[in-house]
């Protein structure tokens, strides 16, 4: 069996690289937090989230969303095939991705 391909999320689309400022984030999200173990958890996943930042992948998909939703569920244009059991919303979010996934293959070309 073969190890599955990591998939090319584009790198980070707005990291923070000004320290002061992802500490910040970081004390906001963990402030009012009384578990000292709790609170440094949190501090540590705000920070991190707020260096990377959100990848590419997920920019890409946010700015296709809006014209995703506006087909009202016409992907057929898309080459997306909705999958049962989904909500309406759950497929617009699979197609953005498919959408941002095109835009990164189509980016590296």
């Amino acid at each position: 069996m073969s190890a599955a391909t990591p998939l090319d999320d584009g790198g980070p689309a707005f990291p923070v690289s000004d320290p002061q400022s992802a500490h910040a984030t970081a004390m906001a999200a963990s402030l009012h937090i009384e578990d000292p173990t709790e609170r440094e958890r949190a501090y540590i996943l705000a920070r991190a989230t707020a260096v990377i930042g959100m990848t590419l992948r997920d920019y890409f998909a946010a700015q296709a969303l809006p014209a995703v939703i506006s087909t009202g569920g016409s992907w057929k244009n898309l080459d997306f095939k909705p999958r049962n059991g989904l909500s309406n919303a759950e497929n617009d979010a699979l197609c953005a991705y498919l959408v941002a996934d095109a835009m990164l293959k189509a980016k590296s070309v």
